[in-house]
């Protein structure tokens, strides 16, 4: 879900801005307060929106590299060195930053007993699955794979698949439609064969990415020949199919997500309506700069965060059946601790972005781009 990388003069700020906004809801399916806000149905369904990362990324890697991989101006050593540059940094400083929390519990396990029950690096933190996230490895099913920044699993499948869809850019050409919807079916069928949902994430995460991301280079190649859809009602329109969809679908009818994304990219590429005007602004910009660092740091906030609250039992915490984090009680107090949770997540991933995210982008960039 990192954003694109400024290689052409066409920027499209209001996808950006959708992303940010994508890159929260999922923060708040994560964060299952006692409240309105959490048990609101777009936050339930609120994982169906890291779908739209993946047919995003696909349309703006179409978009960015496509035609210099097709004509070799760039080769996929460089291409993926600069993808590794924008993804791994942030990925790595926040490994670093689980590993500290596992250490401390090592150095102070005696005085955290009544906290955590478990022992340092094992269960979810386990040594084998930390060795999948460092080599990007957790999202192909891999025995002991799941742990440690759970959301990651996307980033690592993102990674895969942008090199799967490198060699077709450079090797299919003209062959890249046809190719790019046989890999998107092939993907849809394994996913409709294997699953009872698009709720697919270690355990073949990466065939979910793939149909995405093939769905996202169809639309560009639509994009470029017909254009996108244009005008007020399209966006109005598109929206509201998308916020019920998102509210009401599941099971198989899921499955269909990302071509919902599609047509929503289709409508705000253009950039031409009321939505699109709200979503430049300055606060949404920002939302779409530090979507990735959103994303990627805000289970470990909302951890720390929980962990805070359990010290001073102002609400009572167990876990769900899907293995999320529960905070029950009064639910306005669900609500104020809900909207304290995004400030800091959003706060914690400005500072990430400054210091983490874009550094490391920028270096890659002077050595490789």
């Amino acid at each position: 879900m990192p954003q694109q990388d400024a290689h052409t003069a066409e920027r499209f700020e209001v996808l950006d801005a959708l992303r940010g906004i994508c890159a929260l809801l999922v923060a708040l399916y994560h964060f299952q307060a006692n409240g309105l806000i959490a048990q609101s149905l777009l936050v339930q369904n609120g994982w169906l929106f890291v779908d739209y990362f993946f047919v995003l990324s696909g349309f703006v890697i179409a978009h960015s590299y496509g035609t210099r991989l097709a004509e070799d101006a760039v080769s996929i050593g460089r291409f993926m060195a600069l993808r590794i540059g924008r993804i791994y940094p942030l990925h790595i400083a926040i490994l670093l930053a689980f590993v500290a929390l596992e250490l401390v519990l090592v150095l102070a396990g005696d005085l955290l007993a009544q906290f955590v029950t478990r022992e340092a690096f094992t269960g979810s933190r386990s040594w084998g699955a930390l060795v999948q996230n460092i080599f990007l490895l957790q999202s192909f099913g891999i025995e002991g794979g799941r742990g440690w920044n759970g959301p990651a699993w996307s980033i690592a499948a993102e990674m895969w698949t942008y090199l799967l869809f490198a060699l077709v850019f450079m090797a299919a050409r003209r062959w890249l439609v046809p190719i790019s919807a046989l890999l998107g079916t092939a993907a849809l069928y394994w996913l409709s064969a294997n699953a009872p949902d698009l709720h697919v994430t270690f355990e073949g995460g990466i065939i979910r990415c793939i149909f995405g991301f093939s769905v996202g280079v169809l639309t560009y190649q639509f994009y470029t020949r017909f254009g996108g859809l244009s005008g007020q009602i399209w966006e109005l329109a598109a929206f509201a199919a998308l916020t019920a969809f998102a509210s009401l679908a599941h099971g198989a009818l899921t499955f269909a997500a990302p071509l919902l994304f599609a047509v929503t990219i289709l409508v705000l590429a253009t950039q031409s309506g009321f939505i699109s005007k709200l979503l430049r602004r300055p606060v949404f910009q920002l939302l779409g700069l530090i979507s990735y660092s959103i994303y990627m740091t805000h289970i470990f906030v909302q951890g720390r965060l929980g962990e805070l609250l359990q010290v001073t039992d102002w609400l009572a915490i167990r876990v769900d059946l899907q293995g999320r984090t529960l905070l029950t009680g009064p639910a306005w107090i669900g609500d104020v601790v809900t909207v304290v949770m995004l400030a800091m997540v959003v706060a914690v991933s400005y500072a990430t972005y400054r210091l983490v995210e874009k550094p490391g982008r920028d270096l890659s960039r002077r050595l490789f781009g």
